[in-house]
């Protein structure tokens, strides 16, 4: 996911092509020039006739576009990366379910103000999933509320006792679709489940 694209780079006195990939969290070049720019260390984009300045804390990177694609690089780069919160579809209006405890600052941060006690005033379903036991509990609780999502929290890689392959096979065994993924943390991810249409 993101935007990509390959330019000529300027970069700390070196000028050479990179892969760009820019994401919500990073703008990343790969080839001569490895360099990773959190997006939130992004000072100024400066779009010139040749392409596009990005300022950052005591450095500076140059990409070479044509004019049409230096636009188009300045407002992705410009915009504003969507929120945790905003990601998962809860607010205070939209508030969410969940199933579990939530012990990880940033899905804690997402979850402020926008969850309920009560299953059935809740939109959209959450589930931290960390044991075997805690996906049969989020399956039971998806199966039960049928016409609504449920985002399945857990963790990633391979100190993960519950991953991604294990969950998916699950629900869809239980006849959901998987529809939506979003990182959670550096430790969590999460996907989002509805049960398939018949």
């Amino acid at each position: 996911m993101g935007r990509e694209a390959v330019a000529v780079c300027h970069w700390q006195g070196e000028i050479a092509e990179a892969k760009l990939h820019l994401d919500s969290k990073m703008l990343s070049l790969r080839g001569e020039i490895r360099v990773d720019i959190l997006r939130g260390d992004i000072r100024d984009v400066v779009l010139r006739d040749d392409g596009v300045r990005v300022l950052t804390p005591g450095s500076e990177l140059f990409m070479e576009f044509s004019a049409k694609d230096a636009g188009l690089w300045q407002k992705a780069l410009l915009k504003k990366p969507p929120t945790l919160a905003e990601k998962l579809g809860v607010s205070a209006e939209k508030p969410a379910f969940v199933l579990g405890a939530v012990d990880d600052a940033p899905l804690a941060e997402a979850l402020a103000g926008a969850t309920v006690s009560a299953v059935d005033a809740a939109p959209i379903l959450l589930a931290i999933v960390m044991t075997p036991p805690d996906l049969e509990e989020a399956a039971d609780l998806a199966l039960a509320h049928p016409d609504r999502h449920i985002w399945m929290v857990y963790r990633k890689g391979k100190v993960a006792e519950v991953g991604d392959t294990l969950i998916r096979t699950h629900m869809r065994d239980r006849g959901f679709i998987d529809s939506k993924t979003s990182a959670v943390s550096d430790q969590l991810t999460a996907t989002r489940y509805r049960l398939r249409a018949k």
